[in-house]
């Protein structure tokens, strides 16, 4: 896009400042043939070396927008790989929580009860041996 602008005011530019022709600095009213031939040649060599310029620019674009375009695709790629990262993640830390759920519930059915207690029966039965 800002190819096309430059090329765009390259060109302008270069035809505005084309328009003046000067000889010995000063503007001719009148050219011989061979004058007019060597000014157009001239014009002709500039314009060669202006549009070689342009293709070397519009070619390195293109190698610019080439590895723009790799960059793009690695980068979707790795996005890619990122968000699927996540999910597994965001899974295991459901299943974590569930698992440590699990574990607090299995602690609460493992701690012995009030009635299992050993000192309370140890207590019941001096009790019920001085009866």
């Amino acid at each position: 896009m800002m190819l096309k602008y430059f090329l765009i005011a390259f060109f302008a530019l270069s035809i505005l400042k084309g328009q003046e022709i000067r000889k010995d600095g000063e503007k001719p009213s009148t050219f011989t043939y061979d004058e007019a031939l060597e000014m157009l040649k001239a014009r002709d060599s500039q314009w060669e070396g202006k549009l070689a310029k342009a293709d070397s620019l519009i070619e390195s674009q293109k190698v610019t927008i080439a590895d723009s375009e790799k960059l793009i695709l690695e980068l979707e790629e790795y996005s890619k790989v990122e968000s699927v990262l996540s999910e597994a993640k965001s899974k295991q830390i459901e299943l974590l929580k569930s698992r440590e759920k699990t574990n607090e519930e299995l602690i609460k059915t493992l701690q012995p009860k009030w009635y299992e207690n050993t000192y309370l029966w140890l207590g019941i039965g001096f009790i019920l041996g001085k009866i």
